[in-house]
């Protein structure tokens, strides 16, 4: 009956499908993206009258139909006027110059009933899955419904994964992977069988909001690609009440019950005071009282926690902890709290069940000693052992008893333990052993010959992957000289330069301390150094880089962090030392064949700049006035001094600034902390993926207890000092690739750091071909880098542009709300940031010509740090600029804003 019915209902449309046909006549297809997409639809009458009435109508994806603006479809797709005879009526669609955002379902309609679809997959492998709503980056959906999203693949062979942005427990954010299912089987996200679904979030709870990346990959039989560059937000609204941990709860376990909602952190002061209740057997309800709740519960109430995502979100919990449940524990409890001005509710009932003591059996072997335990968890509980119904041992108030047994004939036999349970039940326990294991010597032998056996044949070949990998570490380390070109940055030469071996640092005389920091290819830990030479001090504080033993987003291969932790190894010995640059102390590549290469650099308290910044936001001093000039005191700021290399000479030419207009520009906005994003090159314009995280994230010094404020003229202070770094690195010929702020490190005394040279990439000859695909940061790279994928100290140049822009956002992102390959159009076609409101004019210009489009019209690093230092004259003398600059100074307050002495 039932499958009559299905036929029924489908029948009209397979007699209507024989009518009308779509050429190429399929239910799918895979075109290349930038090539054009044509379809043909013809349609059979049926009767006289359709010969003069029936039309044909092209129906196109969602996204090509609602965002024609951003897809430019009224230039892209056109179709022919129905060709009409006596039999049929034909219609052609062209679709020209297709992206991966236009795939979808093309469909043609005669009527509502009449209709052909085929879906079409725009293949790019640079682009491997696509967002179809890409103007939108927030989603949201009701606690308990589920949610779709629009994350598809471009080809059919497309593997999807995704990724959630989380604070880790030492508070820095990192990536964790979610498994897709195509199954519901309990998993939250599932991965739908029809393309045109995408993502769909099953279920959805009030934890799950945040910001996603939705990554693809596909397999050539050869290697994997992988790509991705859509970021999206969920924001789930409503209340949640969860027990933490899996399965039932035993006897004696602390349970926490949580109740949660989540608001977006623009929304007036929130507070979060839900009532909790114990609900009886009988359905009634009794309040518990936060002041004096009953035995063994406590709430906690006011838990707030920040969850990342471009538009930032607090979760707010309240807690109900039950501790050292017992049978007797209350076990259902209900939560009503005030939501969007609503009151809602939820209840929750677990199951408390006793500890496993099942029966077991246990065999016996001759000498061989075991112990047999009796678990309980309450600490007022007596326990009995018996041996063949014999009092064999009592133990009374303990939380474990055990009873020893040495192997001996004498102690076969059937034993068991008893006790009372909470509620007063009796409980057993019984041991029962099958005899002796004659056997036992025979099965050991054998089973120790199998283990030599293995053991000799991995040893073998352990050695010899040893003796190769050796020999290509070694041959990383020593490079080859006679291979370097003057003519060519040395950061794309840096497999050619040597490792002194001066550097080397016995790794016994060091003493490590707190985790500063964790990134996507290894960890900076703080640490003391004995008898670092060229110290003055026996033991030197210093930081260490290591790498990670596996990658946490997207390595390409398990050497990645061990060859830039190299390159930035090599790099940093040619750099040799400056205070404004991070210097390699030394290094331990003793053990670097078991992966462990150790870099030793600077010790700096306050870790990344980009991080200090955003603490220091509500003691932030701005000494603009209303128009945007620096304005300071005839007494000016004693403590807020910087300190450069002691000895230098700086000159003081510089560069009248011409501001390049611009109609195109971004207003400052809200965004989260770190959104990176990051491009695999050479680049095209689908080429973006996003990451949160630097190679090496170096934090501050959780003993760091002391946090100076900063000011205007601190941040002026910072750019010179970045300014006079570059200018060095520059000098040297070397491309820093990664210029941010949250790779510039702030150590005492308010001396800043260029650091973080994990990102040299390796270039080749007079084209600068990249092997392989690098992870780039797009927001932060030169219009050419993104566009021909052209590299010079002027692309560095536009990024410290960018970092100026961070300084003076005190840490904000960059395109606040934008990313992937629409912003790297954007850039082309002109669009640039404005002046954030903390920045003096003069740093305006300054953005704007780090920004010129040719890299040859913008200022150098030694004319941008001239320019500045002029700039710092005009309201300071230069011998008190050169006395702060140049000559160390020990006051550690360098944020104190207390007037000094007169100044002339």
């Amino acid at each position: 009956m039932v499958l009559l019915m299905v036929f029924l209902i489908f029948w009209p449309v397979i007699i209507h499908a024989k009518w009308l046909v779509m050429i190429p006549d399929q239910t799918q297809q895979v075109v290349d993206a930038r090539s054009d997409l044509k379809l043909t639809c013809i349609y059979q009458f049926k009767t006289e009258e359709e010969k003069t009435s029936a039309n044909i109508t092209w129906i196109l994806p969602d996204f090509l139909t609602n965002y024609q603006e951003e897809n430019n479809i009224k230039t892209r797709f056109r179709y022919d006027a129905v060709d009409r005879n006596e039999t049929h009526i034909k219609s052609t669609m062209l679709l020209q110059k297709t992206s991966s955002a236009d795939t979808g379902y093309f469909t043609c309609a005669v009527s509502p009933e009449i209709k052909v679809n085929q879906y079409v997959y725009i293949y790019s492998k640079r682009q491997l899955v696509f967002l179809e709503a890409d103007v939108i980056t927030e989603f949201v959906s009701l606690a308990g419904e589920s949610l779709d999203i629009p994350c598809k693949p471009t080809h059919p062979n497309v593997t999807m994964s995704l990724f959630r942005v989380e604070f880790g427990s030492d508070g820095e954010l990192e990536w964790n992977f979610i498994e897709l299912s195509p199954e519901f089987e309990n998993a939250s996200w599932l991965l739908k069988p029809a393309p045109e679904r995408g993502l769909t979030l099953t279920n959805s709870k009030v934890n799950d909001s945040g910001q996603y990346i939705c990554v693809g990959s596909i397999t050539d039989g050869t290697s994997t690609a992988k790509h991705t560059d859509n970021e999206f937000n969920v924001f789930i609204k409503g209340m949640e009440l969860v027990r933490i941990g899996e399965g039932d709860a035993n006897e004696g376990d602390n349970v926490t019950l949580i109740c949660s909602t989540i608001v977006q952190n623009s929304a007036p002061k929130f507070v979060w005071r839900p009532e909790w209740s114990i609900i009886n057997d009988t359905g009634q309800e009794r309040i518990i009282s936060i002041i004096d709740p009953p035995k063994g519960i406590k709430i906690n109430n006011e838990v707030t926690h920040e969850v990342f995502g471009d538009y930032w979100y607090n979760l707010h919990e309240s807690l109900l902890e039950l501790s050292s449940v017992t049978l007797n524990t209350h076990t259902h409890f209900q939560c009503r709290g005030n939501v969007s001005r609503k009151m809602i509710s939820q209840s929750i009932n677990f199951t408390i069940k006793e500890i496993n003591n099942d029966p077991t059996n246990v065999k016996l072997g001759k000498g061989i000693a075991q112990n047999l335990t009796c678990n309980r968890i309450s600490d007022d509980v007596n326990i009995q052992w018996f041996k063949v119904n014999k009092l064999n041992h009592f133990s009374p108030h303990s939380s474990s008893s055990i009873l020893p047994l040495q192997g001996t004939g004498g102690e076969k036999g059937t034993y068991s333990c008893h006790w009372n349970n909470s509620r007063g039940e009796k409980r057993y326990r019984n041991f029962s052993f099958a005899g002796e294991t004659e056997s036992i010597g025979i099965a050991i032998a054998v089973s120790v010959s199998l283990a030599i056996l293995t053991i000799i044949g991995v040893s073998i070949k352990q050695y010899i992957d040893k003796k190769n990998l050796e020999k290509e570490i070694q041959e990383r380390l020593n490079g080859n000289p006679d291979g370097i070109d003057r003519n060519l940055p040395i950061e794309y030469q840096t497999e050619y330069l040597p490792y002194d071996k001066e550097c080397e640092f016995p790794k016994n005389r060091l003493r490590f301390g707190n985790k500063l920091g964790k990134g996507c290819f290894g960890e900076v830990y703080k640490a003391e150094a004995v008898g670092m030479k060229n110290s003055d001090e026996t033991v030197t504080t210093v930081a260490v880089k290591k790498i990670l033993s596996t990658s946490r987003f997207q390595i390409r291969s398990k050497n990645d962090g061990l060859d830039a932790l190299i390159r930035e190894l090599k790099i940093l010995n040619y750099l040799g030392p400056h205070i404004n640059v991070v210097n390699l102390l030394g290094a331990c590549t003793k053990d670097i064949i078991k992966g462990e290469l150790l870099l030793i650099i600077d010790y700096c308290r306050f870790g990344n700049l980009q991080s200090y910044l955003i603490k220091q936001r509500d003691k932030f001093l701005n000494q603009l006035n209303d128009f945007g000039d620096l304005t300071l005191p005839n007494v000016f700021v004693e403590n807020s001094t910087i300190h450069c290399e002691g000895g230098a000479s700086y000159g003081k030419s510089g560069q009248q600034l011409q501001p390049e207009p611009s109609d195109n520009s971004v207003s400052q906005a809200r965004n989260s902390i770190t959104d990176i994003s990051i491009c695999p090159v050479p680049l095209t314009e689908e080429d973006c993926i996003q990451e949160t995280e630097t190679i090496w994230k170096y934090g501050e010094d959780v003993d760091a207890s002391f946090y100076p404020p900063i000011s205007t003229w601190n941040l002026i202070s910072f750019s010179l000092q970045i300014a006079k770094g570059m200018e060095y690195i520059a000098s040297k010929k070397v491309l820093h690739g990664d210029l941010a702020a949250r790779n510039v490190l702030l150590a005492d005394h308010g001396v800043v750091k260029v650091a973080d040279f994990g990102m040299a990439r390796k270039m080749y000859s007079n084209s600068y071909e990249i092997k392989g695909q690098r992870l780039l940061p797009i927001k932060w790279m030169a219009i050419e880098s993104l566009v021909d994928n052209a590299f010079s100290s002027q692309s560095d140049v536009w990024s410290y542009g960018i970092l100026l822009w961070e300084l003076f956002t005190l840490g904000k992102v960059p395109y606040p709300g934008m990313n992937g390959h629409i912003l790297v159009k954007d850039i082309q076609k002109g669009l640039r940031m404005e002046k954030p409101d903390y920045s003096p004019n003069f740093f305006g210009e300054i953005m704007k010509s780090c920004w010129k489009k040719a890299p040859n019209d913008r200022p150098t690093f030694s004319q941008l740090a001239n320019m500045i230092e002029n700039y710092m004259e005009t309201f300071v003398s230069s011998q008190y600029l050169d006395a702060n600059l140049i000559e160390n100074n020990d006051n550690e307050d360098f944020g104190d804003s207390s007037p000094p002495k007169d100044i002339e």
